[in-house]
This record gives structure tokens, C-alpha cells and sequence, in this order.
């Protein structure tokens, strides 16, 4: 009985074939390998993209109106610690807080404003405005709280303030919480208050960001625009937003 093999030649061929085919298995692998990393990456992307440009539009459309400071790749504002309306009872000024359950003694240390329309520098505090006030310089100012509506009274004559509000309207804000976003290097960063330590949104080692920062005060015809254009780029791709952002106070 004769028992036959393989040839050489049939080993050759068959290792070629075999060879093509895993090739080929290789190159589908590598293809479905680098799909998936590129989709992790563009995830990444937008969802850094997507997160800071939800918070800059939370906190800015929030803010006290027309006292946004624009420097560079920076846009500065105060976000409202409080708010209501105001009333002139001969030489006084009568206000009324919006927030009937906040502590009293929590405005102690606050700036009150009215019609805020000065420009400030990055560097100015909410009382280099015109028509601000300190509440901290009322002596005892829960004594001048009502207990029904949190209403306190401020003489005219003593705080320098005047109207202009069309619909009556006082903020209150805090220096401290001033909040700042900045285009710097590849990054977005975000720091609070005067002395506060920027803090980075993106990651620049990953997601590489460039752009600009601008404000529009508000007019008779619309409320202040915060206007955000920002490119993120990643593995040379880049993909640009482009945002209004309306303050929904009004002066």
C-alpha cells in the first residue's frame, strides 16, 4: 500500500494562500481598530466641546446684565446672587428681595445695583460702578428687613443711588464669585473670583482649543448677546461651534 503526502510545492502554495488570507483578516482588524479609536476620540471631542459650552451658556445667561468684561481671550461677569424690584418713597429707596428664603445676613457683604450699563476694566470691582451700592456699609440691615417679603429701605441721600431701570430692577452680586473664562494656550479655563486659580475645562493634552470670546451690550431692540466661537481640534480634525448666548436679565 502506498501512502502519498504533500509535495513541497503544495506546502508553498498553501502557506502563500493561508498567508494572503490572514493578511487580509489583519487588514479588516486594523481597519474596524483604527474606526473605533477615531469614534472614541471624535466622543471625546464633543463631549468636552458640548460640556463647557453648556456651562459658559448656564452661567452667562444668568449674570448681572451689560457688566461683562471682555480682555483678550477672556469674558468676565458677576452671576446674580439675588434680584427684585425697587421702589422711590420720597427719599428713600424701598427693595425688595426675590429670594424670601435667603439668610439676611448673607447680604452684608454684597453690592446692590441698578440699571448696570458702565463699562468696568478686568481688573475693576462692582463698586467702581455708578449706580451700586454696599450693602455692607447698612448698619444692621436685618433690623430693616420686613419678615413678610424681605423688603429693606435705603435713604436716598446716603446711597447715591438713582433709577433708570425700565421695569425697576436691582441685582445683587459679590465681588468674590466673579467668574472668568479664558482661551489660553490650547485650553479653556474657568476661575472664580479675583484671586482664584484658573482651572482648566479641556484637556489640552488631548483636545486642543482656539478661538474667541465676545459680548454685545443689550439696546431697546434685544438683551445683551455673549457671542461664542470656539474650534476644538483633535488628531487633525477640528470641529468649530459657533453660540449665541442671550442674558436673560434685563438692565
Amino acid at each position: 500500500m502506498r501512502v502519498r503526502g504533500f509535495t513541497l510545492i503544495e506546502m508553498i502554495v498553501t502557506m502563500l494562500v493561508g498567508s494572503i488570507l490572514v493578511l487580509g483578516i489583519a487588514g479588516f482588524v486594523e481597519l474596524g481598530t483604527k474606526g473605533y479609536a477615531q469614534s472614541v476620540d471624535r466622543q471625546r471631542l464633543q463631549t468636552q466641546a458640548r460640556f463647557v459650552l453648556e456651562k459658559m451658556t448656564r452661567e452667562a445667561s444668568h449674570a448681572v446684565p451689560n457688566v461683562f468684561i471682555v480682555d483678550g481671550g477672556c469674558l468676565s461677569f458677576f452671576p446674580i446672587v439675588d434680584s427684585g424690584f425697587y421702589a422711590v418713597s420720597g427719599a428713600d429707596i424701598n427693595f425688595i428681595v426675590g429670594n424670601q428664603s435667603a439668610a439676611v445676613s448673607t447680604l452684608n457683604d454684597k453690592q446692590l445695583l441698578i440699571n448696570p450699563t458702565q463699562t468696568l476694566s478686568p481688573t475693576d470691582t462692582l463698586a467702581a460702578l455708578n449706580n451700586s451700592f454696599d450693602l455692607a456699609s447698612v448698619e444692621d440691615i436685618s433690623a430693616t428687613l420686613s419678615t413678610v417679603g424681605k423688603t429693606f429701605s435705603i435713604p436716598d441721600a446716603a446711597s447715591g443711588l438713582v433709577g433708570g431701570s425700565i421695569v425697576n430692577r436691582h441685582y445683587i452680586a459679590d465681588n468674590e464669585r466673579k467668574v472668568t473664562y479664558c482661551i489660553s494656550g490650547n485650553r479653556i479655563t474657568r476661575q472664580v473670583g479675583f484671586t482664584g486659580s484658573p482651572m482648566p475645562l479641556t484637556d489640552g493634552d488631548e483636545v486642543s482649543v482656539s478661538g474667541t470670546l465676545s459680548y454685545s451690550p443689550a439696546t431697546v431692540q434685544h438683551n445683551g448677546v455673549v457671542h461664542i466661537d470656539l474650534s476644538f481640534s483633535q488628531g487633525g480634525e477640528s470641529t468649530i461651534f459657533q453660540q449665541d448666548v442671550q442674558v436673560l436679565n434685563v438692565p
